[in-house]
């Protein structure tokens, strides 16, 4: 009977229906091996899924499929509803089963028109058509014989009439309306989840034909990231990064800018790692993100950490890249593979993932892909770090999706950061740990390593007071020409590129901002973190973008006024290390010269904000400052916690239905429009094509090299886009900005002076 099958394809690439359900066989057993499961949860998944997986693909037998393979494209069949229909008149089997195999292409019926959904039409009036085009095939002993095939023992029915249409009863539970009335159990529900995620992920990794390459989680030793001297001879830890390697708890460490917080993690998850569970290390932006990438893959090995972000399509393009040599570039071939790294990185695969919290909360709120989050996250090890940065609403998010999630999963969370301000670090204490304040881990100033890192005193303050930055523009040039690196952070890009013409500086230069397209700014990245610290720019101006946990130091720093907790960041991007000499070679502050007054717009700070900082931080003029002086700042800014708007946001985002019932609303393969539900903000950014980089962007289309077209793109405001002539280009599926120019060196800037660019 093998022969009769291997007539029918799976793939248009030549691959048989038979070799297909192998591979993913195999994917599944594999998968089920790696995932931190008990034994007796691996013998109750292993025969379900094996039987979901032989099953799955059975309708692709159908000629109507076999005949689009062939390249009939006026041809369209949904071959998962043929299976289906297979098994519900001739098997008996587990609504999970049934279930899994009816969507592990595509959710279940919405209320209204939906992508990548089922259809009711094709389960009551195609599949009567589709039944009698291929009578003679769609039989009882079709199903028999491809079961025996794979040595399954099933229960087949006896002396059933054969029924053309797909059942009213599994018609409800494939409808979002209806299955929680058919099914009113939300714990059945859930099984149809898991069952679903296990089918779809073993047909994706089969399909990759990485059933072999299947990554297991590598428990760390602490050798793995012990820290090390020049010579290569391994350093003591700190005294709270080593008492971290026995608290086998929730923590929420508060620790200062350079103090190791990452080798502090480190050891917590040395202390909670469990057999097969997966790490998730959340950063809130891409930038910090691929660096930290770089360093996990150096501990746990490369295979097994990812990205998983909005560009992570650019990060694994631009690493296949560099690893390939530079003859015979197959750039189709790379595109191709960076599309797998992507997609595989938002599946259950890779048992390290940094990440973005967007990308945490697209399980939490029910994005699309939700559900394979069932097994990803189970006994998970969380790493939230820079937590502050968020806004209120999704800090309450946040704080709601850990709740789930412990409650869930049984998953972990270390907090972390160097800015938290006493109301944020309350808020997590109360929402999340009822109150427990042992949670908090900070420095013990009692431990002499400890201590050091605390009494450490790095930067000198010089307010500048009703002063701008291009008011002091000789006195940098001066210490340039002294040889000094300098740091100015200025708030919005038009100031940016402003300072920089004006400074006229001829030396190693460049400038940071959210003006550049991904091109730029993965170059810029590259050259200001360059391992050879003297291959670095000597001047960097930038604005907020700075702020990004990007590895640099500078040796002074000129820097506009900003909320407090933004002022830390940027100050710690100064003398990071504390290692400043002066020219005797003795350890020296580096002065930070803080300006009153802002150049443009920043309709992205409170004014209050701006102001409460000035004027704590003058306090502290042409004072050294330590790490303790600048939280006791933070915590005056800051003392009355959120104003009445970001409260309400935050309860918004604490509260929300989505999450908080997240089991009570359960349906299976159904998913949300989750970020315009929950976090869609007023000041959307849409990418633009600047004027003068149509030819290229059209060229790279002609060569197929699309990942380096789309990286031409910019991302502006749309109130600022609609101040100027632009053109949707259906063609090339692009707006094209006719008064905006780009340049490689300075960013995206405005043919006409109509607005401020921010």
């Amino acid at each position: 009977m093998k022969e009769f099958f291997d007539k029918f394809l799976a793939k248009s690439d030549g691959t048989t229906l038979a070799q297909h359900t192998s591979h993913v066989i195999k994917a599944g057993s594999n998968l089920l091996d790696r995932l931190p499961l008990s034994i007796e949860e691996k013998e109750y998944w292993s025969l379900k899924l094996i039987t979901s997986i032989v099953l799955h693909d059975l309708g692709k037998i159908h000629p109507y499929f076999q005949e689009r393979l062939a390249g009939n494209r006026n041809l369209s069949i949904r071959h998962e509803l043929v299976s289906l229909w297979f098994c519900e008149n001739f098997l008996e089997l587990s609504d999970d089963v049934l279930f899994a195999i009816s969507t592990h292409h595509r959710g279940v019926v919405p209320h209204s028109d939906d992508y990548k959904r089922l259809e009711i039409a094709d389960m009551k009036n195609v599949m009567p058509v589709l039944y009698e085009k291929a009578k003679e095939l769609l039989t009882a002993q079709t199903i028999k014989e491809w079961v025996y095939l794979f040595h399954l023992n099933l229960t087949f029915k006896n002396n059933q009439e054969i029924n053309p249409q797909i059942s009213s009863d599994q018609i409800k539970k494939l409808t979002q309306k209806y299955q929680s009335q058919v099914i009113p159990s939300n714990k059945e529900r859930e099984k149809l989840s898991f069952m679903r995620a296990l089918l779809m992920a073993s047909d994706h990794i089969g399909s990759a034909r990485l059933e072999d390459d299947i990554p297991c989680y590598r428990n760390v030793e602490i050798e793995d990231f012990r820290p090390k001297d020049k010579n290569g001879q391994f350093m003591d830890f700190r005294g709270f990064q080593e008492r971290l390697q026995s608290i086998k708890e929730d923590v929420v460490l508060h620790a200062p800018t350079g103090s190791g917080k990452t080798e502090a993690a480190l050891n917590w998850v040395f202390a909670n790692q469990r057999e097969n569970s997966h790490l998730f290390y959340l950063l809130p932006y891409t930038a910090s993100i691929n660096a930290m990438v770089t360093r996990l893959q150096n501990i746990f090995g490369e295979d097994k950490v990812t990205a998983l972000h909005s560009k992570t399509l650019d990060f694994f393009y631009e690493q296949i890249i560099e690893e390939a040599s530079n003859e015979n570039k197959d750039y189709v071939k790379f595109q191709r593979d960076a599309h797998t790294k992507k997609f595989l990185s938002s599946e259950i695969y890779f048992p390290v993932k940094v990440a973005t919290l967007h990308q945490i909360l697209k399980t939490s709120l029910k994005g699309k892909g939700w559900e394979l989050a069932l097994f990803d996250y189970k006994h998970a090890l969380f790493i939230i770090d820079e937590f502050h940065t968020y806004d209120a609403l999704l800090t309450g998010l946040m704080l709601a999706s850990i709740k789930l999630f412990k409650r869930l999963f049984d998953a972990k969370f270390f907090f972390m950061s160097a800015t938290i301000p006493d109301f944020m670090l309350n808020k997590i204490l109360k929402e999340v740990f009822n109150g427990d304040e042992s949670k908090l881990i900070r420095p013990n100033p009692l431990h002499p390593s400890d201590a050091i890192i605390l009494d450490r005193k790095r930067h000198q303050l010089f307010c500048q007071y009703n002063k701008v930055v291009s008011d002091v523009l000789p006195q940098i040039d001066q210490l340039l020409s002294d040889g000094k690196n300098v740091l100015i952070i200025v708030n919005n890009v038009k100031t940016c590129q402003q300072i920089y013409k004006d400074i006229g500086f001829k030396g190693s230069v460049k400038l940071l901002h959210s003006g550049f397209n991904r091109r730029s700014r993965i170059e810029i990245e590259k050259e200001i973190t360059h391992k050879d610290i003297s291959k670095r720019p000597q001047l960097l101006i930038a604005t907020q973008a700075v702020e990004v946990s990007l590895d640099i130091d500078y040796d002074v720093a000129f820097i506009e006024n900003a909320p407090i907790d933004a002022l830390i960041q940027r100050f710690g991007r100064v003398n990071r290390a504390g290692k400043l000499k002066n020219a005797e070679g003795k350890s020296q502050l580096a002065p930070i010269y803080l300006f009153e007054k802002i150049i443009g717009r920043t309709p992205f700070y409170n004014k209050d904000v701006l102001a409460s900082t000035w004027e704590n931080l003058t306090l502290l003029n042409e004072s050294p400052l330590s790490e303790n002086d600048l939280v006791k700042v933070c915590n005056k800014v800051y003392q009355n916690g959120y104003n009445d708007t970001q409260e309400k946001d935050f309860q918004r985002g604490l509260n929300n239905l989505t999450i908080n019932d997240f089991e009570n609303n359960w349906i299976a393969g159904h998913w949300e429009n989750w970020i315009e539900d929950a976090i869609e903000s007023d000041n959307k950014k849409v990418e633009i094509l600047c004027s003068n980089l149509v030819e290229e962007y059209d060229s790279f289309l002609s060569e197929g090299r699309y990942i380096e077209a789309s990286q031409l793109l910019v991302q502006v405001y749309y109130y600022q886009l609609l101040k100027t002539t632009f053109t949707k280009d259906s063609k090339r599926n692009v707006i094209i900005a006719h008064d905006f120019e780009y340049d490689d060196f300075i960013g995206y800037k405005t043919l006409i002076d109509t607005f401020e660019i921010i």
